[in-house]
């Protein structure tokens, strides 16, 4: 079912072309030239490498003295002492802290995943919407080459009375009006260009390939449930096992520390025949414990890590229902926008025949202008909505994969 999904999926982005990938390959674009991406990636490897320094020991401590005024002890002056000494942690602290850190950056690697999703998306968005206006511009382009028909018929006919003046004013007039919305067309188009090439962080004037035709789909299966396995909602789950790990962390760095060491004293010998040990170095082995007496700091700190649980879990809560209420949201536009589609494509069959009825009715009776425009505009309309609708369909269809997929 997964794979048929994900066939179905790509069929609605592909293009039927030759080109067939080219949205798939402005998305690999954009995945490979995005500066954010890039800059979240080196904060993520830097989040790994937080793991091994927090999973260290502390610095091992080194020491050595030289007695101004030498001790004396009975095989000899002590002449100089050096000394080391390794403080550990309690069990399991550190084990507790490289955990943290470990779902700290499995949070980042979440946050670039769900970046990835958004910029996708955005991508995904122009792209359609350029779609949408260069199919615009195709259905006005058509119908101004059918309004120039219409007016040299309306010419002739007016040359043997069997159209007024008027007759073709209405033709002029209704082609100024599309003359002016193709202009405003291709100048959003050469907007949403350089919008495309921007998100894509290529040369503004860079060549964008759309496909005439996009596949729509009915049979796409999406459940709400998949949701659970959005980036943003596991990016929560693992900052709030990172806290409990702190949590853990900290609980534990409340207990007593112990240290392990070893002092090395220099003797010097005694000018003393026979003496036992004369001049014997000294090594003496060391165990210290370091006792947290004034914890408040511990138990403060567990408090706070506590408390951004709950806002944690609080945020998630919030996150899930938005994303469940977009979810909702855009199935529903979706659906709308698949019917609406169907709706158009039947008026513009009727609207087809209408003219069919109109243009035969001319062999036999004068030809009505007026109905003729009246038909053309609806049918330019049924155009339009439905280019629209094609563009909402696809949209919708791309959050819902955001969301899920």
């Amino acid at each position: 079912m997964k794979n048929r999904l994900l066939i179905l999926v790509s069929l609605v982005f592909f293009a039927l072309t030759g080109n067939a990938q080219s949205l798939q390959d402005y998305l690999n674009e954009a995945e490979a030239n995005s500066l954010e991406l890039e800059a979240k990636t080196f904060r993520y490897e830097s989040a790994l490498e937080k793991i091994n320094e927090v999973g260290s020991l502390p610095n091992t401590k080194f020491s050595a003295a030289y007695f101004i005024q030498e001790p004396e002890t009975r095989v000899g002056a002590q002449k100089a002492k050096l000394s080391a000494l390794q403080t550990m942690p309690w069990f399991g602290t550190l084990s507790a802290k490289k955990e943290s850190e470990a779902f700290k950056a499995e949070a980042l690697q979440n946050e670039i995943d769900f970046y990835k999703r958004q910029l996708f998306l955005e991508v995904k968005k122009v792209y359609f919407q350029l779609y949408e206006l260069q199919v615009r511009e195709g259905i006005l382009n058509e119908n101004i080459s059918i309004l120039n028909t219409y007016e040299k018929l309306a010419l002739n006919e007016l040359e043997n009375n069997r159209s007024t003046m008027v007759d073709v004013l209405k033709i002029q007039i209704e082609k100024n009006e599309l003359n002016n919305k193709l202009k405003t067309v291709i100048e959003t188009r050469k907007a949403k260009k350089i919008v495309f090439n921007l998100l894509l962080n290529k040369s503004e004037d860079a060549v964008i390939m759309i496909p005439d035709v996009l596949l729509i789909e009915d049979n796409l299966l999406f459940t709400k449930e998949s949701i659970s396995q959005n980036p943003k909602l596991l990016q929560y789950d693992n900052i709030q096992n990172s806290l409990l790990k702190s949590e853990e962390a900290t609980r534990k760095e409340g207990m007593p520390m112990l240290g392990f060491g070893l002092d090395y004293v220099f003797v010097e010998d005694r000018p003393v025949a026979n003496l036992g040990d004369n001049g014997k170095d000294i090594i003496m082995p060391m165990v210290s414990v370091s006792v947290p007496l004034f914890s408040k700091k511990y138990s403060s700190k567990r408090k706070q890590l506590q408390l951004e649980q709950k806002a944690i879990e609080t945020t998630k809560t919030d996150a899930k229902n938005k994303l469940y209420s977009l979810f909702e949201t855009s199935l529903s536009n979706l659906k709308n926008a698949r019917e609406t589609i169907k709706t158009q494509e039947a008026n513009m069959i009727q609207a087809d025949q209408a003219n069919k009825v109109l243009l035969t009715a001319y062999q036999t009776a004068k030809l009505d202008f007026e109905q003729i425009l009246e038909v053309q505009q609806l049918k330019l309309k049924f155009q339009l909505k439905k280019v629209e609708a094609k563009k909402s369909y696809l949209t919708q269809l791309a959050i819902l994969v955001f969301l899920t997929n």
